[in-house]
């Protein structure tokens, strides 16, 4: 079973793309910021990634460029409603705007670990 790490600093979201994952046969590990993240990324093997952009701490763009200087090539999605303040300098970084249908995260999630 792929383990994807989701973080979001909105425990509804979390909650609900909890959900849609989970019924798309994944594991998932939630976080409500980066360095919450991080911890789950030391501590355990994460398949991709799914971030929100704008959290307290760290920005989305800047979690999935410090977890790649560790793994590079770790598929990642970045979430949210400030697609605009993505950096442009990621690579293979899908950005989702919300609110997000749960067939769009789940195919998304999916192409990206095909990618990999």
């Amino acid at each position: 079973m792929q383990h994807i790490l989701l973080v979001d600093d909105e425990e509804a979201i979390l909650y609900v793309f909890q959900k849609y994952l989970e019924r798309a046969g994944f594991a998932v590990s939630t976080a409500a910021n980066a360095d919450g993240a991080v911890a789950v990324f030391e501590s355990r093997h994460v398949d991709a990634l799914v971030t929100d952009q704008r959290m307290p701490g760290m920005t989305g763009d800047l979690l999935v460029q410090r977890l790649r200087s560790v793994r590079p090539g770790l598929p990642a999605i970045i979430v949210t409603a400030y697609a605009a303040e993505c950096s442009p300098d990621l690579q293979n970084v899908p950005v989702l705007n919300k609110p997000v249908p749960p067939a769009d995260l789940v195919s998304a999630v999916e192409r990206a670990l095909a990618s990999q």
